[in-house]
């Protein structure tokens, strides 16, 4: 593992020496790794590290006319897949009486950035480094510099014929890698081959689909630059009786969770903040409401949102 890491950092120097690509050359590269995902059929298993904890999974991708399907599948630890497609993605977790839930967002490794990511160039610049050889497929080294201290930085192994990655490491400000994805061994196909591999089976819709979010005591009045709020919904409190808001902010590559949920009047909230690797969280009190901020983000953007919720105009 050690010598990993120092390949690693070796990778990231020589990736940083490089000089950013003009934005209209990084727009090019950052599409066609966006849409990579659109245009292949995979297949493969891949090693995710977050930390002290790494697991192996299982993923799958299918294209077709309708869009893509793909399946993710953990073959460690508790039983769990995720399938998506067309937009909608369920977690299945469980042995003989698997639970499914509804998750937010429908990507996941290697299918990681946005469909418009050519705006990524405004937020980020991207530098070409080396060759690795990854799965056993040469690929090319380049990274995602953020210009500024709301956003963690990425180095990309990209296969330059499908522009597909086989390797992606989340790293901090120093350079530091906070999350890696690598492929241990996958397999591409592309055309007719793509329209031919199997898509997974997805399951029936569920009952408990969050609901569309229609005004609310809270608002943000400011996020870091870039981002938006791609999604706002309100979603059941399990056993509870109560439901609560769920939103997220997002530049395209990072994503933001803001939770907020409806307090009782003798309710005594939890206040403050704290950080475990690379995800920080800043919880407080506005009005009745007890708002939570989390995501796998620098502290910089969690604190600017959490600072900048009031109580709604409304």
């Amino acid at each position: 593992m050690m010598r990993a890491l120092m390949l690693l950092g070796l990778c990231c120097g020589t990736v940083q020496a490089a000089e950013p690509l003009p934005a209209t050359d990084a727009a090019v590269w950052l599409q066609n790794i966006a849409e990579a995902p659109n245009r292949y059929a995979y297949q493969g298993i891949f090693v995710l590290q977050k930390g002290d904890r790494m697991q192996t999974l299982q993923v799958s991708n299918r294209v077709s006319a309708q869009g893509k399907e793909s399946r993710l599948v953990g073959m460690d630890g508790e039983q769990r897949e995720v399938r998506c497609t067309r937009g909608e993605s369920v977690s299945i977790v469980g042995g003989p009486s698997p639970k499914q839930e509804r998750r937010i967002g429908s990507r996941h490794f290697p299918d990681l950035l946005p469909a418009d990511a050519a705006r990524m160039t405004t937020w980020y610049d991207l530098r070409l480094g080396g060759m690795e050889r990854v799965a056993g497929i040469e690929c090319q080294t380049l990274t995602l510099e953020p210009k500024d201290q709301y956003r963690w930085g990425h180095v990309l192994c990209i296969d330059k014929e499908s522009y597909l990655p086989l390797k992606a490491v989340l790293v901090d400000q120093r350079g530091r890698p906070l999350m890696q994805y690598s492929f241990a061994e996958v397999q591409i196909a592309k055309g007719a081959a793509a329209a031919r591999a199997r898509p997974a089976s997805l399951p029936a819709p569920l009952q408990d689909a969050p609901r569309a979010l229609n005004g609310s005591a809270v608002e943000v009045r400011q996020l870091p630059p870039g981002f938006s709020r791609v999604i706002a919904v309100k979603r059941p409190l399990a056993n509870q009786g109560i439901e609560v808001e769920h939103w997220v902010f997002s530049d395209g590559l990072m994503h933001i969770s803001m939770f907020v949920e409806p307090l009782a009047r003798n309710n005594v909230t939890v206040r403050g903040a704290s950080q475990r690797g690379m995800t920080n969280l800043r919880t407080l009190r506005v009005g009745q409401n007890q708002i939570t901020v989390v995501g796998d983000a620098p502290p910089a953007a969690i604190d600017l949102i959490a600072r900048s919720i009031g109580a709604s105009a409304l």
